[in-house]
């Protein structure tokens, strides 16, 4: 049986096959130089040191792939190129939190103007890679003595001694504050704030937790002081205002029964100020006025009149309390009259419902502050107010990363609306409408 050729076209009629231009390198997967034996070591070691381990040869691949882009490859003659190979140097990575040894290559030009710099060993060479890991760990507990212990060192691994991390920290908690304080609010609107101040390591911080419009949880500031005085709160806010925090709106200022930080927002944001008092605040204020044996009723009456749809039958229930309170301690009846209307803001906006109860206490905030407080749990000598105000920043930026929307998020337009009318003097919108 005749066997059929496939007949090969005259030389004319062939298509050109495709060849790269002069100086040109066509893309190609990095290849690594992996030996079995001490790959399946690494493997029986611990993934971290696998993968550390991986990362110093791709890193190596990479320099090498930037050199061969720029000179071609070794003993190619190519006569129009314009760098040519230098020999290597000793020079370090940033991997995994520590500092490594690597054999940096060196580029040329041809007509002798200089060194050519690898824009891979520059990205390597980070100055902000190691303090950023170093920041990364401590803000999880680690101290600079167990920094070491805790991850998994190269072969040539170093930079990770208690001095170096110490250091690395306070260059990044230090940017940390930088950029927190250079912070700019133009454009944003928070219809809700929360300010709290609290003793840290010694001193007190107050700090601004803002609510956008869409229930977004936002740090705003904090303010270091020796106590809450109202000067450091008038500071606080002052300083918001300048990085553009917009007070020509109304905003729902939800704050403890401190008289410095309620005449730091009245002066600040004027008749726009609506403050809602936190009610756990109020009835821890006023049970130490009272024994034990009437904690129980009191907690009782305290929860019907503050669950109340209605703001009148609420401060009516919270009036009667006060009368009965004055046959006990006339003190504690005093306690619960001072501020009582602004503990019931929520209810006169009408609010029902998730935002309601989230907007009546400042839980969103001190969760953010507990956190600062565990970062700082194991730190037993404190140098200097900068270094209080470092370690609160990074706490309070490790909880902003994990923030998320407040509950009954959903009702945020109407607490607007709702906000506009009251401070119009007109009387908000039943409970129906924003519920």
């Amino acid at each position: 049986m005749k066997r059929a050729y496939a007949k090969r076209p005259p030389a004319h009629k062939r298509e050109p096959v495709p060849r790269p231009s002069p100086g040109v390198e066509p893309d190609r997967p990095v290849q690594l130089p992996l030996d079995r034996d001490e790959l399946l070591g690494l493997m029986q070691d611990s993934l971290e040191a696998l993968a550390l381990e991986l990362g110093l040869l791709v890193a190596a691949g990479l320099l090498e792939d930037e050199v061969t882009r720029l000179c071609g490859r070794r003993y190619e003659r190519r006569p129009d190129r314009t760098c040519t190979r230098y020999g290597h140097q000793r020079g370090t990575a940033t991997l995994a939190g520590q500092k490594i040894a690597l054999g940096r290559p060196r580029v040329r030009r041809t007509d002798g103007s200089g060194e050519v710099a690898l824009e891979t060993y520059a990205r390597l060479q980070a100055p902000d890679a190691m303090p950023r890991a170093v920041l990364r760990h401590m803000v999880r507990g680690v101290s600079t003595r167990d920094y070491e212990q805790v991850i998994d060192m190269a072969r040539d691994g170093f930079g990770v001694a208690k001095s170096s991390v110490s250091r690395d920290f306070v260059r990044a908690s230090a940017a940390e504050v930088r950029a927190l304080a250079e912070r700019r609010f133009d454009g944003e609107h928070f219809p809700a704030i929360m300010i709290d101040g609290v003793e840290y390591a010694g001193e007190t911080m107050i700090v601004a937790l803002g609510i956008s419009a869409d229930g977004t949880k936002r740090v705003l500031g904090p303010r270091q002081g020796a106590t809450e005085n109202a000067a450091v709160c008038v500071a606080l806010l002052e300083d918001l205002q300048a990085r553009g925090l917009d007070t020509s709106r109304p905003v729902l200022l939800v704050l403890d029964g401190a008289r410095a930080l309620h005449a730091a927002a009245k002066r600040v944001w004027g008749s726009n100020a609506v403050i809602q008092r936190r009610q756990v605040h109020k009835t821890r204020n006023v049970k130490a006025h009272v024994p034990e044996k009437h904690h129980a009723e009191l907690d009782r009456r305290l929860s019907e009149a503050y669950q109340e749809t209605s703001y009148e039958t609420a401060e009516t229930s919270l009036e009667a309390t006060a009368r009965w309170l004055e046959r006990i301690n006339p003190d504690a009846a005093a306690s619960l009259r001072e501020g009582l209307e602004e503990t019931l803001t929520v209810v006169r906006l009408g609010l029902a419902g998730a935002l309601r109860r989230t907007l009546a206490t400042t839980n969103p905030i001190e969760s953010a502050l507990s956190v600062t407080r565990r970062v700082t749990a194991r730190v037993t000598r404190w140098r200097d107010g900068d270094m209080r105000r470092r370690w609160c920043v990074a706490g309070l930026l490790r909880a902003e990363s994990k923030f998320r929307r407040i509950k009954g998020h959903r009702a945020m337009p109407l607490l607007i609306k709702a906000l506009e009318a009251i401070t119009r003097g007109q009387p908000p919108g039943t409970e129906r409408d924003v519920a």
